[in-house]
């Protein structure tokens, strides 16, 4: 069996301290560019993986972060996943999962047990947790940095990234109204996450500016689940006057919406556009694809997790609460209006 790299074999190729080693893997500030680019230039020939408890026992770090959900869609916290993973293995991190439900009464106690028993240097709250102010009280108190993805209270002074959700509902109906939909219902999002009002706003605001009435027939209240999407589009599809477009918060519903109307016989586009939101796996897989709004999640999980480290190790951030842009997806589930569907 060969022997195990060790920093000292890094320090000694590189002719430098093992000190300085030390502080170029835990990218410290003011070391030299010369000496960085010797440390790095051995740690790549001896294909050296510094050791996180090693270096944890030196610091008094563990250099692993802790991702909390309470999520019902899978694809969108494997995103969220892969995003901090990334980011936090190009700098040294580990990251560890805990689920937990947010409605539970036991919240706080449970997530309190965990933090003592799996110490951590930080964590990374997706919503509805982001707005949990229990839950931010108990990090505060125990002094863990942490970091918000999409939350939708953003008073107090914390780290934060979010995707603007209004503004992408808004197009994506705006869009639909293009094609000459007028009938167009719309399936929320959990009432318990903030991009839900978000995403209803700006659906409100397309037909507001369009001057198409508000029908609350045609709106639904789904749960971010498959299940709550067949709900919903089974209700819809029941009605006299059905939508000739359905706008569901996220694929995992549209992708329900799709089976009810594949059992109904109704043609997707033909007979019935559909538009999801996310750009979740699932709007690929199945047919016909989802036109939908691609949420930047994995970015989203990427840049939580910079700002986490960044004030872990007390850096200074420029933009405390970030929001970046969504975009539309145009798949062959939407198509023209054909008005005499009705």
């Amino acid at each position: 069996m060969s022997r195990r790299i060790t920093i000292r074999d890094v320090a000694d190729l590189a002719g430098v301290s093992v000190k300085t080693v030390s502080r170029v893997l835990n990218k410290e500030p003011n070391v030299r560019p010369i000496m960085q680019d010797k440390v790095n230039s051995a740690v790549a020939q001896l294909n050296f993986k510094p050791n996180p408890q090693a270096r944890g026992l030196r610091g008094n770090k563990t250099f692993i972060l802790t991702l909390l959900y309470s999520n019902p869609n899978p694809d969108y916290i494997l995103e969220v996943q892969n995003g901090a993973m990334e980011q936090g293995n190009a700098e040294g991190y580990n990251l560890q999962i805990f689920p937990c439900d947010h409605k539970n009464e036991n919240l706080i106690e449970t997530v309190s047990s965990f933090l003592e028993a799996s110490p951590q240097d930080g964590v990374i709250l997706t919503l509805p947790l982001s707005d949990n102010l229990q839950l931010i009280e108990l990090l505060e108190k125990k002094g863990i940095p942490y970091t918000r993805i999409s939350p939708f209270y953003s008073e107090h002074n914390s780290p934060s990234v979010g995707s603007d959700d209004q503004k992408a509902a808004y197009d994506m109906t705006k869009y639909l109204i293009s094609l000459g939909h007028t009938d167009i219902a719309f399936i929320k999002g959990h009432p318990d996450h903030s991009d839900t009002d978000k995403r209803f706003s700006g659906y409100k605001q397309a037909l507001n500016e369009y001057n198409l009435s508000l029908n609350e027939e045609i709106i639904k209240q789904g749960f971010f689940t498959f299940e709550s999407g067949e709900d919903c589009a089974r209700q819809l599809l029941a009605q006299k006057q059905k939508p000739t477009a359905i706008f569901a918060s996220n694929d995992c519903m549209a992708a329900g919406v799709l089976k009810v109307s594949k059992q109904l016989n109704l043609a997707v586009p033909a007979d019935l556009t559909i538009a999801g939101y996310d750009d979740t796996s699932v709007s690929q897989q199945v047919w016909p694809a989802i036109t939908t709004v691609k949420q930047p999640i994995h970015l989203l999980g990427k840049m939580a997790t910079k700002k986490l480290i960044c004030k872990i190790k007390q850096k200074t951030w420029d933009e405390i609460q970030s929001i970046f842009e969504c975009e539309l997806v145009l798949r062959d589930s939407s198509s023209i209006c054909n008005s005499t569907t009705n």
